[in-house]
């Protein structure tokens, strides 16, 4: 699983639509787009030199059935819908 990964979201949960929990994030990967940007732009009438690059964030995920076998395991208990 993978959420959109920004910083400060590891340990929490990835939710459905329905508020239905998929899974926890525990990282992030930087995925490098190959999008370099190197140009001379006009903002507002200026003339502004532009340097970036893109890169997608990621973030993984442990999926739901993982986490509540882990927790049948050890016995903690935890409500289902």
């Amino acid at each position: 699983m993978s959420t959109p990964g920004l910083r400060g979201q590891s340990g929490g949960p990835a939710f459905d639509p329905d508020t239905k929990v998929w899974g926890v994030q525990y990282g992030t990967n930087h995925l490098d787009l190959d999008f370099d940007v190197d140009q001379e732009v006009y903002r507002s009438g200026i003339k502004k030199k532009v340097k970036d690059s893109a890169f997608l964030h990621v973030g993984h995920c442990v999926h739901v059935d993982i986490l509540k076998a882990f927790m049948t395991q050890h016995g903690v208990k935890f409500p289902e819908a």
